[in-house]
Parts: C-alpha cells; structure tokens; sequence
C-alpha cells in the first residue's frame, strides 16, 4: 500500500512538475536543465508534505524538522540525478525532444528518490529494530 501512496504522490507531483518545467520552458525560454530544476522543486514542497503525512505514515505523523533536513539532502542528490539525466539527453537529442527528455528525466529521478525516501528520510524505527530481532 505504501508504494501505492508513493506512486499516487509522485504521479500527481510529476504532472505540476512537468506543467511547471515544460511552461518555463517555452513560455519563459530557460534552457531545459533549469526548466527541469524549476518544475522539481514546486513539486517538491508539495510532495514532502504529502509524504510525511499519507505516504510513509505508520503512525500519527506531523510535520518533522529533521525528516525535512533529511528529505531537503535527497531532493538535492534526487535533483542531480535528474538534472544530469536531462542534461545528457538534452545534448545528444537536442531541445526539440523536451518533453521525452524531461519524462526521461523524472523516470530516472523517480526510482533516487523512492528509494532513498524510503530507506533514508521516512524509514520507522520500530520496522528497523523489528527486522533486525
């Protein structure tokens, strides 16, 4: 169920991420890396809140201080992958591909970020220490 809520988050983060990218994009002319970077980080803020209350919740959550320094560290590694990944295609397909690109970009950014969520930011306690007994 947990990948379930992470994929309906995602997926409605990734459409205002993708409107957002691809308007800076052709409305305000930013080269498509940064169209990318822009559109990743509306939908970020969105997405944590999203995250930390329906996603990963295991029990009662609010909103927590260190689990967003910890989100803010992978969306920047998550943001890497993605701005590379995008910048790389950019160059060997040009910018009259951006949208396939910037799809590229979000799919490959997509799996960084679940899984370092996951194992690193929303990860419960009681889950680890069971596992380990």
């Amino acid at each position: 169920m947990e990948a379930a809520r992470f994929f309906a988050v995602a997926m409605a983060g990734l459409a205002l991420d993708l409107a957002v990218a691809w308007s800076a994009a052709h409305f305000l002319g930013l080269p498509l890396w940064l169209a990318a970077a822009t559109g990743f980080s509306v939908a970020a803020i969105a997405n944590y809140a999203l995250h930390e209350m329906w996603t990963f919740r295991s029990r009662a959550r609010r909103l927590s201080a260190s689990r967003a320094i910890r989100y803010s560290f992978v969306l920047l590694i998550t943001l890497g992958s993605r701005v590379a990944t995008v910048a790389l295609l950019a160059t060997f397909l040009g910018d009259t591909r951006a949208l396939p690109v910037l799809l590229a970009g979000a799919g490959v950014s997509f799996c960084v970020h679940y899984l370092l969520s996951k194992y690193f930011v929303f990860f419960n306690r009681a889950d680890l220490e069971h596992r380990s007994s």
